[in-house]
């Protein structure tokens, strides 16, 4: 008979969520850093940039390219890069969501996967949370908190000029707003 081994077994836990200020804090402070704000308005294309660079043995480029209508964009790892591709005929604030988003796919979920689609329709559960955690990175990054709260302290109430602030688009806007608790009039 042969010696009982002290082997440990580990029982496989859930998905979680990584946290999401975690990587977003220090990347808003590069950002800062580095002039990659116009006023309130974020360089996105420069802090993808920013992050590849970073990131060396990850790299990650932007290729603006013609997709489905209804595909605003992807993140896909391939022959050691990962490509954000952006659908060029959308709207400039959709684009710039959309880069936002997949830049928190690479920064959050790039373990999980090597493929995201950023599609409006026919999404699955599984994918859920990761696209609304995406969406999340997205939004704190192109309207982050304090700047918009800021804006809105200094007097600015129209959610449209906000929007164009901030470079998003008035639907963007009108839930980061709610989201941090103010209310709208009927009209907006």
């Amino acid at each position: 008979m042969g010696a009982r081994g002290n082997r440990t077994v580990t029982t496989p836990t859930a998905y979680e969520e990584p946290v999401l200020l975690t990587g977003l804090k220090p990347l808003l402070d590069q950002a800062e850093a580095n002039g990659c704000f116009n006023g309130d308005q974020l360089d996105i294309e420069k802090v993808v940039e920013y992050v590849s660079s970073t990131n060396p043995t990850e790299p990650l480029r932007l290729e603006y390219v013609v997709m489905e209508p209804a595909t605003s964009g992807s993140l896909t790892y391939k022959e050691g890069v990962w490509v954000i591709k952006v659908n060029k005929q959308q709207n400039i604030r959709r684009q710039r969501f959309t880069i936002a988003h997949e830049l928190g796919h690479y920064m959050m979920h790039r373990n999980k996967s090597e493929s995201f689609t950023d599609e409006v329709f026919f999404r699955t559960e599984k994918k859920d949370i990761i696209e609304y955690r995406a969406n999340e990175f997205a939004s704190q990054l192109l309207m982050p908190d304090l700047r918009v709260r800021k804006a809105i302290a200094d007097g600015e109430r129209n959610l449209g000029k906000l929007a164009e602030r901030f470079n998003v688009s008035s639907a963007a806007m009108k839930v980061k707003v709610q989201e941090l608790g103010f209310k709208l009039k009927q009209n907006e």
